[in-house]
């Protein structure tokens, strides 16, 4: 399972590169810490579970915004979110949807719990799409989190 942090759009592999470089030395050194993961809950165009504690990922967001800026620079991405919302995609609706009847049955009938994970890396990720369909992704770079951060030029830290 997974769930995005921040999207940048395309990037050269001298990027992805200086970008993974960036990112290993922003959370190398953060613990892995555990999250709890739901419920579910319909949102206009799908299903999305939240993710808590909001403040570990809000910290682990920060931290790699930080560090793409470093490298794409400030206005690539767009203005920072005052309050990031950490969520983890669980569906996408490919048309019109009444999402109220979905989330009365998910409160009133299915009653989801919330689930424990540990956030232990994240990745760099290729995601292409097919409009309103499929994704699909390549990935470029994992960095597990609490290892050490001298890690050399497009090294994931694979096998460490």
């Amino acid at each position: 399972m997974h769930a995005t942090l921040q999207s940048i759009g395309p990037v050269t592999p001298e990027q992805a590169m200086a970008l993974t470089d960036a990112a290993h030395a922003a959370v190398g050194g953060m613990a892995a810490f555990d999250i709890e993961v739901g419920p579910a809950q319909a949102i206009h165009n799908g299903l999305v579970a939240s993710l808590y504690p909001e403040e570990a990922l809000s910290d682990l967001y920060g931290a790699l915004r930080d560090a793409t800026e470093g490298v794409l620079g400030a206005d690539i991405l767009g203005s920072r979110p005052q309050r990031p919302w950490p969520h983890m995609s669980l569906a996408y609706s490919n048309c019109r949807w009444q999402d109220e009847d979905f989330r009365r049955a998910l409160v009133k009938d299915v009653r989801p719990k919330r689930a424990r994970m540990t956030v232990a890396q994240v990745s760099l990720v290729d995601q292409q799409q097919d409009w309103r369909s499929r994704y699909s992704w390549t990935t470029i770079s994992t960095i597990p989190l609490g290892t050490a951060s001298n890690l050399g030029a497009g090294d994931s830290g694979g096998g460490r």
